[in-house]
This record gives structure tokens, sequence and C-alpha cells, in this order.
């Protein structure tokens, strides 16, 4: 009663606006740590994405997120993403990772088209085992936790190095590895493993609950487009759409080389951006016609932690003063 008789007296745009402005500035903090002072709070949605870092609120909006493409005649699932799907948020936290590295050993790995740094032709096979190993041991010295697993993709998928937080164990096995002939590609032997080894964390609250772990899945593909092999079930869908598994892809292709060959990759491309549901994966594509160091730049790109890391169309990645990022995008 007291403060209600002090308000009813007060001068209006003074006192009133203090005590409104002291309001807001009290409820601000529990935004962050009250999950019920966030949901009692009545401001518009705007508001409530500058919790993000810089970008991020563009990239939370229904209209402006990176949408899955249709993918390929055949295919019924998965279709666009829905906006409630997009805009779910996680604490932008640093939180252990268990990266699990797939490698396409189709024969079209080993021939000799990429252009090397002293000018001279090598393959693709050759120069993705280097910037694996650069990966694995960079995002070691960033966070020892962090674990890596090592699988092999050629006709079907074998697991071949389990989770270990010592680069060297992944890197012994990385080597030494033949190229065959690959009829198809079996993405759903692929997911099938992958759910048989992991599994995903739960929290009882997604958007303010750090997970103990994330897992990332970073598919290093290097066959002609070809429709893969791929129904996906429940469980398969359930684990696409956990805020914690991410699905990146470094697709490595003939392009304009092979002119025959154009539609098919971009259709296997647009394949995997319509399994992002979330809009949360990083997705590459390297011309085998160009130069090696493309392959190298690409997974340096995916060293970034997925909860921190923006959606890949508001990344920025130039450090010269005249090449400003367009507004939308966040520099990392």
């Amino acid at each position: 009663m007291e403060r209600g008789c002090g308000m009813d007296t007060s001068e209006p745009g003074s006192a009133a606006e203090e005590e409104e402005e002291k309001t807001l500035a009290e409820q601000r903090p529990r935004t962050r740590s009250n999950p019920e002072g966030a949901e009692d709070r009545a401001l518009s949605a705007q508001a409530s994405v500058g919790n993000r870092s810089e970008g991020e609120g563009e990239a939370a909006s229904a209209d402006d997120s990176p949408q899955g493409t249709a993918a390929p005649d055949g295919t019924a699932w998965p279709g666009p993403a829905h906006p409630a799907e997009v805009q779910v948020k996680t604490p932008r936290v640093n939180c252990p990772e268990k990266v699990i590295i797939c490698l396409d050993l189709a024969e079209e790995m080993a021939l000799p088209k990429l252009e090397s740094f002293n000018g001279s032709k090598t393959n693709a096979l050759n120069i993705s085992q280097k910037m694996i190993e650069m990966f694995v041991r960079t995002k070691h010295k960033i966070d020892k936790s962090h674990e890596f697993a090592l699988v092999v993709v050629n006709n079907d998928a074998t697991w071949l190095s389990g989770f270990t937080s010592d680069p060297r164990e992944v890197c012994s096995c990385l080597y030494d590895l033949e190229t065959v002939v690959c009829k198809s590609f079996n993405l759903e032997g692929l997911f099938n493993l992958i759910q048989q080894k992991i599994e995903l964390p739960v929290t009882e609250n997604v958007q303010t609950i750090p997970p103990p772990y994330v897992v990332r899945t970073i598919l290093v593909l290097g066959r002609p487009g070809c429709q893969p092999q791929f129904s996906a079930s429940e469980q398969m869908k359930k684990m696409l759409q956990c805020p914690y598994f991410f699905f990146d892809v470094v697709y490595i292709h003939n392009g304009a080389e092979e002119k025959e060959d154009e539609t098919s990759w971009k259709e296997l491309y647009a394949f995997f951006s319509s399994l992002d549901a979330k809009g949360t994966n990083y997705k590459y594509e390297v011309a085998l016609t160009g130069p090696a160091v493309e392959l190298h730049n690409c997974m340096a790109k995916l060293l970034a932690h997925p909860l921190q890391r923006p959606f890949q169309t508001h990344a920025a990645y130039s450090l010269l003063e005249g090449d400003e990022p367009p507004e939308a995008e966040a520099t990392v």
C-alpha cells in the first residue's frame, strides 16, 4: 500500500520513470541465471535474443535463419527447418567436445588433382590427412579435455579409433590408408554406427544449463555427387535435432572440370544442407581443381567450438581493416 500511494502522488515523467527503470535494471541480471525470471519478463523478442553475442540476434530470427534446401528427389525427410527449432538457444560455453572425424576413402580421394604449396599436384587424401592431424593437435592445445575418434568411410563405415584425448593415438591410425572403388555412399550406415558409439547428453534446461559435453561429427567426403543411402528413423531424427549434436561437412568435388557432374555434386551438397534442421552445422565445398590451401582453410574454420560459433552465414574471418564484414555478420 505504501508503494502504491507513493507512485500515485509522484510527478509524471520523474519518479515514476525512475521507478520503472530501476525495476527493469533489477530484472536484467536474472535473465542470464534465472530461467523463471527470464520467462516472466514482458519484453520484446528482440531484447531476449540480445543476450547472445553480436550477430546472433539476427541469426535467431525465423526469417533470417539459414534454412536447409530441399533434398534431391526421393528423399522425403528432412525438410526445411521449423523456426522454433532454429531459435533453440544453448549456453555459449567451452564444454568438452567429442569429435568424430569421418574420412572418405573413395578412389577419387587418391587422384592427383589438387595444387600443393610448391605448385605440384597432390591428392585430396594426402591433404586431408595432414589437415586432420593439424586440427586434432590444435584442438588439443586449446582444451586437453576434447576427445577424438576416427572413422573411415568407403562402401561402409568403420570405427578405426575410439574416443581419446591423446592426439598421437588418432594420428597413428590416420596414415597408411588405401582407397577403394565405392559404388555407393551409405550415410545411413554411418549414422547408425555413430549412434552405437555415442550417448547424447541430457540437461534439465537446454537454455540455461551447460551440457557436460557435445558431440560433433566432421565428414570429409571426396566422391562425385551421388544419392546417399539414407532413410531417417525416429532415432536418427532425434540425433540430428539434438542441440548437442553437430554434423559438419567438408565436401571435395570435381567442380567445373567435369561439367556433367556439376549438377550432381550441387544436389549432394544441398542434401547435406537439408539435414541441418537447427541451422547450426557448418558445410564447406572445395573443388579438386583449386589450391590445396582451401582445404586447410576450411578445417581451420571448424576449430571454433560449435556452442560458441555463430551461424555459418553470419561468420566473417577477415582481419584486414578495409574488408569490413556486413552488419549481419559476426567476426570470429
